[in-house]
């Protein structure tokens, strides 16, 4: 076996073209490792993760395609582009007190 399969750890280009994809995408590696994680749980398997190589490109585009669609959405507040402190005096603004 080798360091990489012993370890978890990956070669670095492998981890730099990934991480490019997901900041691309809008995510970082915990985001994508959060949802991964959310899968394995709905899926109660990990069979998702391994290529069927009997599978057309059409079949497998389609399984990407409904995993993506599947994938929850970021959800924005009111509050997302406030400062801390325009935030506090909203809330505060909000219980009457300023």
């Amino acid at each position: 076996m080798t360091d990489a399969m012993v370890t978890g750890r990956m070669p670095e280009r492998k981890k730099q073209q990934g991480l490019r994809v997901l900041k691309r995408d809008g995510m970082n590696a915990s985001q994508a490792v959060n949802l991964l994680f959310d899968r394995l749980i709905e899926e109660g398997s990990a069979d998702f993760l391994l290529q069927d190589g009997d599978a057309s490109a059409d079949e497998r585009w389609a399984s990407a395609a409904r995993f993506v669609d599947s994938l929850s959405r970021k959800r924005s507040t009111r509050f997302d582009d406030m400062t801390k402190a325009e935030i506090k005096l909203d809330r505060l603004a909000a219980k009457g007190l300023v």
